[in-house]
């Protein structure tokens, strides 16, 4: 099992914040976002760790370096990040997979582990779903009666939302054999200049013509993603607090500082 963190957005939402700070950076309980994630992966095993970079590359580099609790991290540079969605970075992330596995983890999730342990569970092709946020933002998931996706969006029609089981976690588990269909139709989109979309949009896209894709829900688990500043206040006032018992007892890179309950920014 190999795991790719898409870790190349520019964060606008976040104003300010967003410019001088990728969001994997953020730091909540006195941490950086993503080194919950790297935590997470490195206890369950994964010893292949690829992080997709774009804005503030070196700012990212230079923050987590090249090895988190032992295990190598490798960095890979989106140059198209400017003008491309995550569709290219997960493209990018794939293209030296040689695990029949991976792991795909977008850098901007506080999460209960679970999650990671429902992934590297499933048998196939699989997205995981959180309980639906109300952010108002959410990417809402359906599935069929045989449990796989029929549906991920944000424009969700009334009935579409009705039926949804939440909203996509920002997490998923797939083939070597689908990365490789993925990565093919990811390249014949950024040649054609129409590669400006989300990486879940193109699976829900290879979906639709008859790629299998399993749904599976985690309820009940902590989740929040970052975009606003009002996650960030989400994430420190709520979803980290249920969550602290599991960090503090956690291994932690040396000199790592000790979890604070606070709304900080990394440097």
């Amino acid at each position: 099992m190999q795991a790719v963190i898409l870790a190349a957005g520019r964060a606008r939402r976040l104003g300010p914040i967003g410019e001088s700070l990728p969001k994997c950076l953020v730091r909540i309980g006195g941490r950086p976002l993503i080194a919950y994630s790297l935590d997470s992966l490195v206890q369950r095993g994964v010893r292949e760790i690829t992080i997709v970079t774009g804005h503030r590359d070196g700012a990212i580099q230079d923050a987590l370096g090249a090895h988190h609790l032992g295990v190598r991290v490798h960095y890979r540079f989106n140059p198209h990040y400017r003008h491309t969605g995550s569709l290219v970075s997960l493209m990018l992330g794939a293209s030296d997979l040689d695990a029949p596995n991976l792991l795909v983890l977008e850098s901007d999730l506080l999460y209960h582990p679970g999650f990671l342990d429902a992934a590297m569970a499933a048998a196939d092709d699989t997205l995981l779903v959180a309980d639906a946020s109300g952010s108002g933002d959410e990417v809402f998931v359906c599935r069929g009666p045989d449990h796989r996706l029929s549906y991920l969006g944000k424009d969700a029609s009334p009935r579409q939302r009705e039926d949804s089981i939440g909203e996509y976690a920002g997490i998923a588990r797939l083939s070597a054999g689908f990365c490789a269909v993925y990565r093919r139709e990811a390249e014949r989109l950024l040649r054609a200049g129409r590669a400006a979309g989300h990486y879940e949009d193109l699976i829900f896209d290879l979906a639709k013509t008859g790629h299998a894709i399993g749904v599976r829900h985690c309820p009940f688990l902590p989740w929040t993603e970052i975009d606003t500043v009002e996650d960030i206040e989400r994430a420190t006032n709520a979803v980290y607090p249920a969550l602290r018992h599991i960090w503090e007892r956690a291994p932690r890179e040396p000199g790592a500082a000790a979890n604070r309950d606070d709304l900080s920014i990394a440097s």
